[in-house]
């Protein structure tokens, strides 16, 4: 079909409006149902905002698996500044075992060890993504609970784009101000690759659409 309307073109005959519709309509239904599509994740949590009966607990953990299914995430936690005491603390996450999930919620951070290389050696990768690489010892003693396999920590990496245990990436949610907020923690792929610059830039927006959340939230709690 492609071949004959290239032809058609070629000898000057007019391409059928029907045809334009047509194709264009069938190829939105197609990435409309494909259940990986990164622009769905962000329009469904677009969505999400406009209920006047939002709760964020739920929007969060919504957050979290979509990204961990639709991107194909390995795992995913997010979390966020308490207001009333300033601490930041884990709130949900999606595909980590309970023991690891246990761990995780036993550690809060003050926000002056965030964006300190002596407590968390990082590379900056943008202004919303830090990567955190086993090989600098990117935790504090007693964290290695919260992997699947610390005994892995030291594992080698063989190529440029692989994952090994310990790994993982923070995204940054900033408020007004560019002020910190809480922050989306993702380890690599499924297959064991690093996520790739389109992946990353869909959970930066991501990010920055729970923000939003967070100040539609606040507003109507005010």
């Amino acid at each position: 079909m492609a071949a004959l309307g290239v032809v058609q073109a070629m000898v000057g005959e007019a391409i059928s409006p029907e045809l334009i519709k047509r194709r264009m309509w069938l190829e939105y239904q197609y990435a409309s149902n494909n259940p990986s599509n990164a622009v769905d994740c962000i329009h469904d949590l677009i969505t999400n905002l406009t209920d006047p009966n939002l709760k964020m607990h739920q929007f969060l953990q919504d957050a979290a698996e979509t990204i961990h299914n639709r991107l194909c995430i390995k795992q995913v936690t997010i979390g966020l500044k308490n207001p009333k005491d300033g601490v930041f603390r884990y709130e949900v996450m999606s595909g980590l075992s309970d023991s690891e999930w246990d761990a995780h919620l036993r550690l809060f951070y003050t926000l002056d060890q965030f964006d300190n290389p002596n407590v968390y050696k990082y590379f900056r990768v943008s202004k919303y993504t830090r990567l955190y690489l086993v090989e600098d010892n990117p935790y504090r003693n007693g964290e290695e609970n919260t992997y699947s396999r610390s005994e892995m920590l030291q594992s080698t990496r063989r190529t440029l784009d692989d994952t090994i245990e310990g790994d993982y990436l923070d995204i940054y949610i900033l408020g007004k101000n560019d002020e910190l907020e809480g922050w989306l923690e993702i380890s690599g792929l499924n297959n064991g690759k690093f996520p790739d610059v389109q992946t990353l830039k869909v959970v930066e927006l991501l990010a920055s659409v729970i923000a939003i959340a967070l100040t539609e939230t606040n507003s109507r709690a005010g």
